[in-house]
């Protein structure tokens, strides 16, 4: 199918722009932008189709965008049920000259493993790829942010192999970084002995499985799960059961109903980085996704006890 909307630039939420790049890739959730980055370095242009602080799970992208997607060398996306616009865009996108990358669709990042193994060689993936069931936010877990990353830089490596060491270099300086996060966040959580929190959406299952956090979630992996009045009336019975002093809600989100749940257990309010998309104020401040984890781990530190 061809696109027949030609508009030129975009809108993107952040960018990595330089003019003497050898690839140009689009990227929808910021955390795949960001392993690009730090894994391409100056050879890579990247641009996420995110605006700053919109809800991926919701975000529709315009005509606009889906043109200047397909003038790209690659579009690498989630897909795996985070991003409700990316299996439409990537439909539309067959026809053209990119190369559309599903990295949901590498079974692996979903399941268990063992502490330190990146590779988690083991894909048992459904025969149309795709893995709706998961819980998508994998970029939360640093160890399966390498995974990630690793796929990332295997697909930099199919699109431009002349610049294979430095893409495997820069990896191991993005792999140690993420292996010093995971060390913080085990040395900080393990200690707790009250790992419970009231979090806004149940994005934080894998910080259960890593850490032994036990989140409270008012809202289902999506942000759009509304909980029903029996379900609500059981979260705050839970919060008062467990004295929890805090409620946790995220950077991009105004919630009426989390409010109604603090205001019954009489809690105070932390916000927790769901690091799907940055804000103006993260662009602004020059956070990235190692420092804005830190800070999620200093809003961890005091939720808990």
């Amino acid at each position: 199918m061809m696109i027949t909307v030609i508009i030129t630039g975009c809108s993107p939420s952040n960018s990595n722009t330089d003019a003497d790049a050898d690839l140009k890739i689009y990227t929808s959730v910021y955390p795949i932008q960001y392993a690009i980055e730090r894994i391409g370095g100056e050879s890579v242009e990247t641009e996420s189709v995110y605006p700053p602080g919109v809800d991926a799970h919701t975000y529709e992208p315009s005509s606009r965008d889906i043109t200047s997607i397909a003038e790209g060398d690659a579009f690498i996306f989630l897909g795996a049920g985070m991003e409700g616009f990316a299996e439409t865009a990537a439909d539309a996108l067959k026809s053209q000259d990119v190369a559309l990358i599903e990295l949901g669709a590498n079974e692996a990042l979903f399941h268990d493993a063992k502490d330190g193994d990146e590779e988690h060689n083991h894909h048992h993936q459904g025969e149309d790829g795709h893995h709706h069931d998961h819980n998508p936010h994998i970029w939360l877990d640093p160890l399966r942010m390498i995974d990630m990353a690793g796929i990332i830089k295997g697909k930099l490596i199919e699109l431009n192999p002349d610049n294979t060491e430095q893409y495997n270099r820069n990896f191991k300086g993005l792999k140690d970084d993420l292996l010093e996060l995971d060390k913080k966040y085990r040395d900080t959580l393990n200690a707790k002995e009250n790992k419970k929190v009231v979090v806004s959406h149940a994005a934080y299952g894998y910080w259960e499985e890593r850490y032994g956090l036990e989140q409270i979630a008012i809202r289902g992996l999506s942000s759009n799960d509304e909980p029903s009045q029996k379900e609500l009336i059981a979260i705050i019975d839970q919060a008062k059961d467990y004295n929890l002093d805090y409620i946790l809600f995220e950077q991009n989100s105004s919630d009426h109903v989390s409010e109604i749940i603090q205001e019954q257990i009489g809690a105070k309010s932390l916000e927790l980085h769901n690091l799907a998309i940055l804000t103006e104020s993260d662009l602004k401040n020059g956070d990235d996704y190692v420092s804005l984890m830190k800070e999620n781990l200093n809003v961890l530190d005091q939720a808990t006890n």
